[in-house]
């Protein structure tokens, strides 16, 4: 052997050294997520959530039925759950404290009323209640449900801004 060779030879085994010593191992990692199920209703403002205004309009007289029907942003209940998760929709009794006399109240006088309601169907035959409310299965996507209102006809009340304020609860 010449001796360059044997000079070389450290320089040839440093070269081959980290193939010879160069190792791999394979592992897995674990991936995994929980959907709960959830819903979310209304819109935030703030820390407040609301549905809007259902607003029955001005009126001189209580004379005939007065109906309003609710729309996006205005009365209607936005729910938004996931695919396939059942939800309930409950009013409590505003004001009144009670779902089958609801009641706005003047502003100006709390003494003064005017009797209405809010029902689940345009046909007014089911008020939307406490209890057995409105019941739906969740998309997904944002689900919005109307809310019809009717005032009945009663003694027309002095002139005035008249209001209440629901209590919607969604549940799932």
């Amino acid at each position: 052997m010449d001796i360059k060779a044997l000079l070389l030879l450290p320089l040839r085994c440093m070269l081959l050294m980290p193939a010879l010593l160069s190792t791999s191992h394979a592992a897995t990692i674990g991936v995994t997520a929980t959907l709960l199920p959830a819903c979310s209703a209304g819109t935030t403002s703030g820390s407040s959530t609301t549905f809007g205004t259902l607003s029955f309009g001005n009126y001189a007289s209580l004379s005939s039925i007065i109906s309003a029907t609710s729309a996006q942003l205005a009365g209607s209940i936005r729910v938004n759950c996931i695919n396939g998760l059942s939800y309930k929709i409950l009013m409590d009794g505003g004001n009144s404290g009670n779902v089958n006399s609801r009641n706005m109240v003047n502003t100006s006088n709390a003494a003064l009323k005017v009797l209405y309601n809010l029902y689940t169907s345009a046909t007014f035959a089911t008020i939307w209640d406490n209890t057995t409310g409105l019941s739906d299965i969740g998309n997904g996507a944002d689900q919005w449900h109307t809310v019809y209102g009717r005032v009945p006809v009663q003694t027309t009340p002095a002139a005035g801004t008249y209001q209440d304020t629901v209590n919607v609860t969604v549940s799932w």
